[in-house]
């Protein structure tokens, strides 16, 4: 696989700090399950240098490495980002070859690029760009250290290894920070959680990034004992599972209020008792996980988290990650 990663001493200390820091999570908020390395992310040579990237994915990413010199081009959907709106002042200028999902082969050619990064789960596509003659460099990050890997490749790539050790520990450091906040809620207290994807009766399993983060930030994730990134359910089991908070996808088509007004939500405790919330629409295969984190344990934690500290908390993250101040909510 093109662009996969070999662990030198340096990004093992970072990817270690955060194996540790999750294992040490577990003492507080219940063991975590270890995650091997998915295939291609931590075998193989290292990414080479890229000069004409084109982004179907990671694009949150290369905002935290500040390397849009070496961008020509991006993802049609990084044009309605939130984040890339304020960072990359020229980003309507990127042109755009497609998508993650269709690829328009004349346009992509024409940018002449010297790598494409996309997702894995689209081979016959890899396959296709290629076969242009194009290196690719796949990322499909299944928990947090692979995401710290994914942002280490993409800083080899991008000619910002440096920057992306100072990004992963800046994640590190956040994590920990948030861990030893919540050292003393007894574990009584901490609520049970389910995540919904596209549908409300999807939830979150014990894979992917939400399902390490919900444990995290302190709740018990009602779908750990699903072996899937996610799994859509019944609602007899959603009503039997009887969350005390539900959390919502930013990017999901419904909302608090169409959940509130369901009557067939209306047993389920999270909704009797107003706890129920959306994310913003930013990546989860992003260093703003960070900023995700906190804003889950304010909503499981609302009279030890107050809104002041973890928007202080966010900002700090925010500056020193992107370079400009946290307004979005979350």
């Amino acid at each position: 696989m093109t662009g996969r990663l070999r662990m030198t001493s340096r990004w093992a200390w970072v990817i270690g700090g955060l194996a540790l820091l999750l294992g040490l999570t577990g003492s507080l908020l219940g063991a975590l399950p270890e995650r091997p390395c998915p295939v291609g992310l931590a075998r193989g040579n290292p990414p080479r240098e890229a000069h004409r990237v084109v982004l179907f994915e990671g694009y949150e990413i290369v905002a935290a490495l500040k390397a849009w010199d070496r961008v020509a081009g991006i993802s049609s959907y990084a044009y309605g980002n939130d984040l890339l709106k304020q960072v990359v002042p020229h980003l309507e200028q990127i042109p755009s070859p497609g998508t993650g999902f269709v690829v328009n082969a004349e346009s992509l050619l024409a940018l002449k690029p010297d790598m494409v990064v996309t997702w894995d789960r689209k081979p016959d596509q890899v396959d296709f760009i290629r076969r242009q003659g194009i290196p690719v460099t796949m990322i499909y990050p299944e928990g947090l250290a692979d995401l710290c890997r994914d942002t280490l490749r993409l800083g080899r790539l991008l000619g910002q290894p440096e920057r992306a050790e100072k990004v992963t520990q800046l994640m590190t450091r956040n994590f920990a920070a948030l861990k030893q906040r919540l050292t003393g809620i007894p574990a009584a207290t901490h609520p049970r959680v389910v995540w919904l994807w596209g549908k409300p009766t999807t939830i979150t399993g014990n894979k992917g990034v939400v399902g390490e983060l919900i444990p995290l930030a302190g709740g018990i994730n009602l779908g750990s004992k699903v072996e899937n990134f996610n799994q859509e359910l019944s609602m007899e089991t959603l009503v039997e599972l009887n969350p005390e908070v539900v959390l919502i996808w930013g990017s999901a088509s419904y909302g608090v209020s169409d959940l509130l007004r369901d009557p067939k939500w209306q047993t389920i405790r999270a909704v009797k008792t107003g706890r129920v919330f959306k994310a913003s629409r930013g990546s989860t295969w992003s260093p703003r996980v960070v900023v995700l984190a906190w804003w889950m344990a304010h909503c499981f934690f609302p009279q030890e988290i107050s809104p002041a500290e973890y928007r202080q908390a966010v900002d700090a993250f925010y500056r020193e990650c992107f370079g400009i101040p946290y307004e979005g909510i979350p």
